[in-house]
């Protein structure tokens, strides 16, 4: 019963971690541009302070007059 209870735990602390990256690239009228960017290893509640980080500095650089560029298509040859 323990190596049971032990696998389950083991597998719960693996399904709530991982990685977080979250990266916007804005620009204003002036060409200049600021890049809003958040990553780290998360759990559930650190996953979801990084995600309102980097959600609060789009929302600043929206304020401030820059608006969200496209994201490129990347080209492979």
């Amino acid at each position: 019963m323990k190596i049971g209870t032990i696998g389950l735990l083991g597998i719960l602390a693996i399904g709530l971690s991982g990685c977080i990256t979250d990266k916007t690239i804005l620009t204003n009228d002036q060409g200049e541009t600021k890049t809003c960017e958040t990553k780290g290893r998360i759990g559930i509640v650190s996953g979801v302070m990084l995600h309102e980080r980097h959600r609060s500095c789009v929302e600043k650089a929206k304020a401030e007059g820059y608006r969200e560029v496209a994201p490129q298509a990347s080209t492979s040859s």
